[in-house]
């Protein structure tokens, strides 16, 4: 009769499984296997042939309906209510109303624990089941009171599923299982991110352990969640330690590769100067070691490879990464990118250099006046006073400044120095009609001043003229 019944899908439970990983689990509908001697009553029998129209419809509460209305037929504590109630758990896997299969699979499990109605292997199936169902229901429970009972129950059933289990530490299943026990307790721990359980870490970890010295090819997730326990621990030194294994024997998973940069990045934000850079090249030569795999070569991560040399003191290399990078497309051509490349050789004193790459800038954002802004203040620190006129003509002609009450400040200093006095009064009027420059105490003494030298020069050509 119950061969009528079909597997519970695939799709059925798809529970949590460390922090970023998710694991999908098959319950397979196993066949009720009698117990020497146990034998379903006749009428039940009979009755119980009725719910292959059903399944083959796949009508669930159909079938649920007629399963349920067979109860009375059996005697409690009974062989026969040990088969429909196990019917009954079944359907409810098939239906997907896992919360509702809890109760007549765990009616069923008492049952066959006192009077050994289904054989070890249904035992076991039943054990998983229900540890299973526990964790989804705790993952996705609201209360955090009885999130922490289901987790507890989930944790109890894998544990006895662990215990009892003949599967050798090769069986996949095994293997599943220990990933789940160890999952089950870290998350239960972490339900609270304000009040992590580091006992129950603590005990996460002591499972994985075991079940990496009991499997001889042990999956990476177990190191994941492993990896996970350890995190919440603030053991930033063991995390390494296992990430630059897990880089070793996965080389090509990028996560891994990213999560090692990562920690060397936290690391070296250590006040120990010394250890901030040694930390800082750690993480170079992390992702040197990736993009020698063609790992980690985005634009972005391209960029934030430059970032660590310039916090490694290494203004050189990263300078030439950057402008590498912008020209041949490997890091984002943008204006910011640009206006950092001209930074960078300024600090390396290739003051030059940088209004090459500015001006090369500028051919590529040709709207930007803030370029030639950048551009004059270099010249100027050059002593080039003229060339920094030209290029603060040609920013206050593009226009898209920053702050245009500093580009005409700047410009009205300028041409003051350069004897400009008409120019210069319409820059600093310019400048002084700026909101932010309403708090420049300079700006008036320097107008004052561009008037004094109009006036004095207009006296003198008087005085010329006059003579």
């Amino acid at each position: 009769m119950t061969d009528s019944l079909p597997p519970v899908s695939s799709r059925g439970l798809r529970l949590l499984a460390g922090v970023t990983l998710v694991c999908a689990l098959l319950l397979p509908c196993a066949r009720v296997v009698a117990a020497e001697n146990n034998q379903l009553n006749e009428k039940v029998s009979e009755e119980l042939q009725k719910v292959k129209p059903y399944t083959d419809a796949k009508n669930w509460n159909g079938a649920l309906v007629l399963i349920d209305s067979l109860k009375p037929l059996a005697t409690p504590n009974s062989y026969d209510m040990a088969v429909i109630c196990d019917i009954e758990y079944k359907l409810y896997l098939q239906k997907g109303d896992y919360n509702r299969a809890i109760a007549p699979l765990e009616f069923v499990l008492r049952l066959t624990d006192t009077y050994g109605y289904f054989d070890q292997n249904q035992v076991q199936e039943m054990i998983l089941y229900l540890s299973q169902i526990y964790y989804q229901e705790a993952s996705s429970s609201k209360s955090p009171a009885l999130q922490q009972q289901y987790f507890s129950k989930a944790a109890a059933y894998i544990q006895r599923w662990l215990k009892d289990t003949d599967k050798s530490p090769m069986d996949q299943s095994r293997q599943e299982s220990i990933m789940i026990y160890a999952s089950i307790l870290y998350n239960q721990a972490v339900a609270n991110p304000e009040k992590i359980n580091l006992q129950l870490i603590k005990q996460s970890e002591e499972v994985i352990h075991e079940g990496l010295l009991a499997i001889v090819h042990p999956k990476d997730t177990l190191y994941v969640l492993q990896l996970a326990a350890i995190q919440q621990e603030g053991d930033y030194v063991r995390a390494v330690e296992l990430l630059e294994f897990l880089v070793k024997n996965y080389p090509s998973k990028k996560d891994y590769w990213q999560q090692l940069s990562g920690i060397y990045l936290n690391l070296a934000l250590d006040k120990d100067e010394q250890k901030a850079r040694e930390y800082n090249i750690r993480a170079i030569l992390t992702i040197e070691r990736a993009q020698a795999r063609g790992i980690m070569k985005t634009p972005k991560e391209n960029f934030n490879l430059v970032g660590i040399y310039f916090n490694a003191g290494q203004f050189g290399k990263a300078t030439e990464l950057l402008h590498s990078g912008l020209r041949d497309g490997s890091i984002e051509s943008v204006q910011k990118n640009w206006e950092l490349l001209a930074y960078s050789y300024q600090q390396v004193n290739q003051s030059f250099r940088a209004i090459e790459v500015l001006k090369e800038a500028a051919q590529q954002f040709p709207r930007s006046g803030q370029l030639d802004y950048q551009i004059a203040q270099i010249y100027y620190s050059l002593d080039k006073s003229t060339e920094a006129y030209q290029h603060l003509q040609s920013a206050v002609a593009k226009g898209n400044l920053d702050k245009p009450g500093a580009v005409y400040s700047f410009l009205a200093y300028v041409c003051f120095e350069l004897r400009k006095f008409e120019e210069a009064l319409v820059s600093v009027n310019r400048s002084l009609l700026s909101p932010e420059s309403k708090n420049d105490t300079q700006l008036p003494r320097l107008r004052q001043a561009i008037e004094d030298a109009i006036k004095e020069r207009e006296a003198t050509a008087a005085s010329i003229k006059a003579k």
